[in-house]
């Protein structure tokens, strides 16, 4: 029998932060990356993205956009939020904007 697939604590982090300071963004899907960088800097990004609307004017399908693999980079019909977290999971910096962070 296989055994389950561990989550990584820093998403559980990512969506405790998100609950608790954006609650628009409560079921949003969370993307976590590590980073590169010198001793001090960011460890890891996790990012979010919502689209405000039901019916997009690019095209999109909604199935799409709402996984957060939405072609368009920037798009003023998006809310999406940047987490960059510290090695401990503190929340270094918060980014808002309506770009598609890849």
């Amino acid at each position: 029998m296989a055994r389950r697939k561990r989550q990584n604590p820093l998403l559980a982090v990512a969506q405790t932060y998100l609950n608790q300071n954006m609650p628009e963004m409560r079921n949003a899907v969370i993307n976590l990356r590590m980073l590169d960088g010198p001793p001090g800097s960011p460890r890891f990004a996790a990012t979010a993205e919502l689209c405000t609307t039901n019916v997009c004017p690019h095209g999109v399908p909604i199935a799409i956009s709402s996984a957060g693999h939405c072609p368009v980079i920037d798009c003023p019909l998006r809310h999406s939020v940047r987490l960059l977290l510290d090695r401990r999971g503190g929340v270094v910096e918060t980014i808002s904007s309506g770009i598609h962070w890849t």
